[in-house]
């Protein structure tokens, strides 16, 4: 993979980086908060393994809420490490976000295709949502795989630098 030099033609990675790990938190945050405010009735959660009994009574007891809110915290976390080693120039601190990164695009791309071809085979006339779900569902995963790739070409630089030492030659002075 090429690695990119600026984020949006105009800021440096560094500064991509930085932006992506804050937009992580307070996205993060925001969908805990409406997680929590929004009644139960507007959001559904199914598990899609046991059956829609078990589905409604682990609902009722607010343990897809919980576990929903326990991954977002650990995002937050995540995001905030990611903001420290950026400030400290430390490759290894950058690692786990540039993993899960890759894997939440994966899930989302899953997560995207599965919602909307379920509207798309809904006995009800669902064409219009199932659509608008999954065009939006692909441009954010495109954003977000632009923005993953800034990080990812910054962890690359960070690493470079760590492995040739702060203050040596570049290699092609050498």
């Amino acid at each position: 993979m090429k690695r990119l030099q600026k984020c949006c033609c105009a800021a440096s990675t560094r500064t991509g980086t930085l932006i992506t790990a804050v937009l992580g938190i307070i996205l993060s945050i925001a969908t805990i908060v409406l997680v929590w405010v929004v009644k139960r009735h507007r959001i559904t959660f199914s598990t899609f393994i046991f059956d829609e009994d078990f589905d409604r009574k682990l609902s009722d007891l607010d343990i897809p809420r919980i576990i929903l809110t326990i991954n977002l915290c650990f995002t937050i976390l995540i995001c905030s490490l990611l903001i420290v080693a950026v400030q400290k120039r430390r490759s290894w601190l950058m690692l786990p976000w540039v993993v899960l990164g890759i894997v939440l695009a994966i899930g989302l791309l899953i997560s995207v295709l599965h919602t909307s071809i379920t509207y798309y085979l809904d006995k009800e006339d669902h064409v219009l949502i199932a659509t608008i779900i999954l065009i939006g569902g692909l441009f954010y995963l495109c954003l977000y795989l632009y923005l993953w790739a800034v990080v990812f070409s910054h962890y690359l630089d960070v690493r470079d630098e760590e492995e040739r030492g702060r203050y040596r030659k570049a290699p092609y002075r050498r």
